[in-house]
């Protein structure tokens, strides 16, 4: 079922103007408020509500309601209580007037524009995490421009949950290809932290690239690789093959990890480049170089007054004349 504009909600609290999209699971609305205040409705689309699991959908939906007003940060869209309408929850949320970063003018943004948004969106994450769930839906379409701001906020929880939940099952409306990570493909798996950071990590390639990254899955069975453009900053290059490592071990292990080498971006609008810290065994192996350097320079001079030494002690101060044999 599909609400008309003027369609009145929770008694006459919000009234429909238009709908906005729909997703996966939802629709959504753009609608008013008591006080003409521009607002966003959520509820589930007519394709699931017929389903065996829409009991659960339900669930997903008071679940990121109770998540998303926890969140107390810029860059993570703000929520009201939800409500139920003819049997059907609603989430109302702000509204963000602005595009997403799907949908730019420009697909393809410089590198100080898009490490501004990452940026921004990394640090909504840790606030996410911080609180013990994951986003598991970090892409370009999820995060919304404010208008006429370099101010990106992170929509969509719907397939939010508690970090270290098991799959029960894995479903391909679930998986966003090109940003979701290979664990997210398995029923086995335990995603946390790592696995916003894959679609983080996914989320900047795109956003310099123009283009999707190869699949995970496409990665692990065909070994396809990531490429980046020539000119790209090699250390924004790095940082996202780090990221979006396909062995959830090998990625950083929070956002901030991740974020402390990703170059910054000043107030003049310059990439600045943070100093890589040494490794604790090649900074331990430069110290003993230079210990033992030193050492043998020691052992080389003390080696030097020893021949000195015996050399001088060899050498009689007063000579005695050979004797002369005479006729």
């Amino acid at each position: 079922m599909v609400w008309q504009p003027g369609t009145k909600l929770k008694g006459d609290r919000y009234t429909i103007d238009s709908i906005l999209g729909g997703g996966r699971f939802g629709f959504t609305y753009l609608a008013r408020d008591r006080n003409g205040n521009r607002v966003v409705i959520k509820t589930p689309n007519d394709e699931i509500v017929n389903r065996a699991d829409f009991d659960r959908l339900q669930e997903a939906f008071v679940r990121e309601a109770v998540k998303l007003a926890k969140c107390n940060n810029p860059h993570i869209v703000k929520a009201e209580d939800p409500f139920k309408e003819n049997g059907l929850w609603c989430l109302p949320m702000e509204y963000i007037d602005g595009p997403n970063l799907s949908r730019l003018s420009d697909r393809v943004l410089s590198e100080a524009e898009a490490l501004c948004y990452v940026r921004q969106i990394g640090e909504a994450l840790k606030e996410v995490h911080k609180l013990g769930f994951l986003h598991r839906d970090v892409r370009p379409e999820n995060i919304i421009l404010r208008r006429g701001e370099q101010n990106a906020v992170l929509i969509d929880f719907g397939l939010a949950r508690e970090i270290g939940d098991s799959l029960t099952a894995t479903r391909s409306e679930e998986i966003s290809k090109g940003f979701s990570p290979l664990e997210l493909y398995s029923s086995k798996a335990k995603p946390d932290e790592r696995t916003d950071i894959y679609a983080l990590g996914a989320t900047l390639y795109d956003l310099l690239t123009g283009t999707k990254p190869p699949d995970a899955s496409d990665r692990k069975t065909s070994g396809a690789q990531l490429q980046f453009p020539a000119g790209m900053n090699p250390k924004i290059a790095k940082a996202i093959a780090w990221a979006m490592q396909l062995e959830m071990d090998d990625r950083p292990a929070s956002v901030e990890a991740w974020l402390k080498r990703l170059p910054k971006v000043n107030q003049k609008g310059a990439i600045v480049v943070p100093e890589e810290k040494e490794k604790s065994f090649d900074r331990q192996f430069k110290i003993w170089s230079l210990v033992l350097g030193i050492l043998t320079a020691i052992g080389v001079l003390i080696g030097i007054f020893a021949d000195l030494d015996s050399l001088f002690e060899k050498t009689p101060s007063n000579p005695t004349p050979p004797p002369t044999n005479n006729p």
